[in-house]
């Protein structure tokens, strides 16, 4: 009988200054009104439910024109750089 862990790729809580640092320095290069739009919900997507659901929720900035292609691979980094399973 195999028991499965519920942990999930969620941000590392112990470096979230780094983190938040990061973003902003990926986000400094868009207007300030549309870089708000993305860093709250990405910070309480990726800390609370998970980082999948982060990615969705830039995929779904991208596909609106909120940020462009180039702008979302460099958040996922600095998500992938800032997670671990928990």
């Amino acid at each position: 009988q195999k028991i499965y862990s519920r942990k999930t790729k969620k941000l590392n809580m112990g470096r979230i200054s780094d983190f938040k640092w990061d973003l902003n320095q990926v986000l400094s290069k868009i207007p300030e009104d549309k870089a708000g739009l993305i860093r709250g919900p990405l910070y309480a997507k990726a800390s609370k439910i998970g980082v999948d659901e982060a990615k969705k929720f830039l995929k779904d900035k991208e596909d609106e024109g909120i940020i462009d292609k180039e702008t979302a691979l460099d958040i996922l980094r600095v998500l992938s750089k800032y997670s671990k399973f928990r």
